[in-house]
């Protein structure tokens, strides 16, 4: 059976489209599963005179010995997820020429001061390739021909930032997210661009740093970023920042506990809590969902990560698999509505409507699908003003028949 629609274009609730720009023109590993492949891209694209950011990676199909990273050209090897990182020694000694973020050099390998320091690392990624208007033109001509019209910047890496959209006109098109520090440095007027502050609560599964309640097949737990008292303490001190919006990145069902249960306790207390959204809420369980649920927590998930239960079954413990992306439960127990409570996007991984709705209609296990109306509702445009895109769905693909922009 072959069903036609034509869909308003998509609002992409959560990218990094700066991040993504400035690297647009970097090695992708993403679709390579060879290791063979991968470095011979490497080699063959990258340049000796400076250190290449490569975009990616995922080690659940192959690994980098030290001995074969440092005989590439200076790279920084990026894990799919942006939440790992090799630098060879040839890109340390570029690096150092360039820059004075010695901390990063120094502590790229430890996984924890990865997950506490990611905005900045993800920010320095972005000064070391460097964002224009030529990057920015072409980076939007991609999200076009892909169906997206707008997104959500999770990751503001400073005021010029803004300044250069606003001067293309591509502010019209983002919202913009800023970490705490970025955001206490921007001007008044900055600040009010801003939609609001992102803060991270554990890390990713592509380096087993989600925190979950089991252990990974390595043995590791995952990393959640703060203990209980410190996250209060930041998240109260969002007040004196006039923060009115806030986004938590939380993956394992550990971080998603803790960010509900402390900012129960901030209600309970009468202390100011802004308006919270959990960013991926993979693993959230229906106990810490109807409480999010009812003090009002706006959850904004990926329905591409669905595939994160075979991408990373090498790595999770077996009964995690099913219990990613748990939209029926979200949706038909505890009540969450796609466009109000329940947003969606891509993390760029990949982008497009093509891979966003074979993800939601055809997921690995029945518990993570979404009907085509939830779909559009939590990751569409409201009306087809900008643009429409017609398309074909037969059995278990779907077909892109025209984006009208």
């Amino acid at each position: 059976m072959v069903k036609k629609e034509t869909m308003p274009l998509l609002y992409d609730h959560h990218t990094h489209t700066t991040g993504y720009a400035a690297l647009l023109h970097s090695v992708d590993l993403s679709e390579v599963r060879e290791k063979d492949e991968a470095v011979s891209l490497i080699k063959e694209n990258c340049s000796e005179d400076k250190a290449n950011v490569v975009l990616g990676w995922n080690n659940s199909y192959y690994s980098f010995g030290r001995t074969e990273v440092e005989e590439l050209p200076p790279v920084v090897i990026c894990n799919l997820s942006f939440h790992g990182f090799i630098f060879n020694e040839k890109a340390r000694e570029k690096v150092k020429k360039i820059s004075d973020h010695a901390d990063i050099l120094e502590k790229m390998n430890d996984p924890y001061w990865v997950e506490r320091n990611l905005p900045a690392i993800m920010k320095f990624l972005v000064k070391l390739e460097g964002l224009d208007e030529e990057k920015l033109d072409a980076f939007f001509d991609f999200l076009s021909d892909n169906g997206i019209w707008r997104t959500d910047d999770m990751l503001l890496p400073s005021e010029s930032v803004l300044d250069l959209f606003e001067n293309t006109g591509y502010h019209k098109r983002t919202d913009f997210w800023a970490d705490i520090q970025t955001y206490e440095e921007l001007s008044e007027e900055g600040k009010r661009k801003v939609k609001g502050v992102k803060l991270f609560a554990d890390g990713a599964l592509g380096p087993s740093t989600a925190a979950i309640k089991e252990k990974y097949s390595d043995g590791s737990e995952g990393i959640l970023i703060y203990a209980d008292d410190e996250f209060k303490e930041v998240l109260e001190g969002l007040k004196y920042l006039d923060a009115e919006k806030i986004s938590i990145h939380g993956i394992g069902n550990r971080a998603t506990e803790q960010i509900v249960r402390v900012i129960k306790k901030m209600e309970k207390s009468g202390a100011y809590v802004p308006k919270t959204r959990i960013e991926h809420a993979q693993f959230i369980s229906k106990s810490t969902a109807e409480e999010a649920k009812r003090l009002g927590i706006k959850l904004s998930m990926q329905p591409n990560f669905s595939f994160d239960s075979v991408h990373y079954s090498d790595r999770l413990p077996e009964n995690y698999v099913k219990r990613n992306n748990p939209f029926r439960m979200l949706i038909d127990d505890v009540g969450f509505i796609p466009g109000e409570d329940l947003i969606f996007g891509s993390d760029g991984m990949p982008y497009g409507v093509k891979p966003a709705l074979e993800s939601s209609l055809f997921p690995p296990y029945k518990g993570q699908r979404l009907a085509l109306d939830e779909f559009k509702d939590g990751f569409c445009l409201r009306s087809k003003k900008q643009g429409s895109i017609e398309l074909r769905i037969r059995e278990e693909e779907v077909f892109i028949e025209k984006i009208n922009i």
